[in-house]
Parts: structure tokens; C-alpha cells; sequence
């Protein structure tokens, strides 16, 4: 898995084939200085998969963890990231919801690299739910969305929490 990063634009294709790939695109001004590509604004996107357009649907990525969802659909079918914790978001076969459908959690590191911890088969009431297995193509639509606005964010607890933090003297 190759990632390539530069102003306004990230790329990812696999190293034993470079025709296919995932290009995101930013067009216009940078808006946004903590997102790689400069803006949260799928009006100002543009996302292609292998020459086909991939159609994103991007939260604004303001106070509350629910606003950084991300969901990509190509061909019909639904990709989505979603926040867990301050450093990682969870890659869905599906839309955000479908817990069922995580594929596995993505770590955007401060390099640009991008670490994949893919899930484990789990049991919940004696019932053993087998993760999806993505196809390439769902990889590198993760990798790029993951290099191109990062991952994780803030719970509303933590950020409310350190208010009241710095509200309390002493």
C-alpha cells in the first residue's frame, strides 16, 4: 500500500499495481488548517476510485465526534469511518451505524503513515460475529480517507470535562 500526500491532493494505489488507485482531491483555497487536504466541504472534493467517481459524504469535523463521520459510496455501495478515540476511527463495510460491518480501526500517524489494526471474529451472545473481509479497493478507499482528514477526534464528555477543569481553581 502506497500513500501519497501533497498540497490539496492524496493518492493511494498498491505498490505491485499503480493503476489501481483512490484519488481525493481538494479544489479551491485551503479552509481548514488540521485536515491534510485543506477542507471539510464535499462541494469542494472530489474523489475518484479506480476512474470512477466516489461520492463522499463528510461531517463538518466540529465539536461533537458524530461531526467527523465520514461515508464514501461507489457503485452503490456504502464505506464509512467514525471516530472511536482521540487517535483512531473505525473503517465500516456499511453505513457509520453498522457495528456489525467494521472492517477495522485506522491510525493516521504524524508521518502521514497510516497503521490498520483489522478486526477479530467476536462473540456476542453465544453467537460468534465474523468481521467483513475488504476487497483492495476498500482499502485504499480507507487509506486515502483516513491520509486525506485524519482520524479520531474528542468525545463531548472529554472536552466538557476539561472545561470544567480549568473552571475549578486550585
Amino acid at each position: 500500500m502506497v500513500i501519497e500526500r501533497s498540497e490539496g491532493r492524496v493518492r493511494t494505489f498498491l505498490a505491485s499495481d499503480v493503476e489501481v488507485s483512490v484519488v481525493i482531491e481538494r479544489r479551491g483555497p485551503r479552509t481548514r488548517k488540521r485536515c491534510h487536504l485543506g477542507s471539510r466541504d464535499a462541494r469542494a472534493i472530489s474523489a475518484v476510485v479506480n476512474g470512477r467517481a466516489l461520492a463522499m459524504d463528510i461531517g463538518r469535523g466540529k465539536l461533537l465526534k458524530r461531526s467527523y463521520r465520514i461515508t464514501a459510496v461507489v457503485d452503490g455501495r456504502y464505506l464509512s469511518m467514525r471516530p472511536k478515540d482521540i487517535e483512531t476511527a473505525t473503517f465500516v463495510n456499511g453505513k457509520p451505524h453498522e457495528i456489525e460491518n467494521d472492517f477495522g480501526e485506522l491510525t493516521v500517524k504524524a508521518d502521514g503513515t497510516v497503521d490498520v489494526f483489522w478486526a477479530l471474529p467476536t462473540k456476542v451472545l453465544n453467537r460468534t460475529i465474523e468481521p467483513p473481509v475488504p476487497t483492495a479497493e476498500d482499502v485504499l478507499i480507507g487509506y486515502a480517507i483516513a491520509a486525506a482528514f485524519g482520524t479520531g477526534s474528542l468525545s463531548f464528555t472529554t472536552i466538557l470535562m476539561g472545561f470544567v477543569a480549568e473552571a475549578i481553581p486550585g
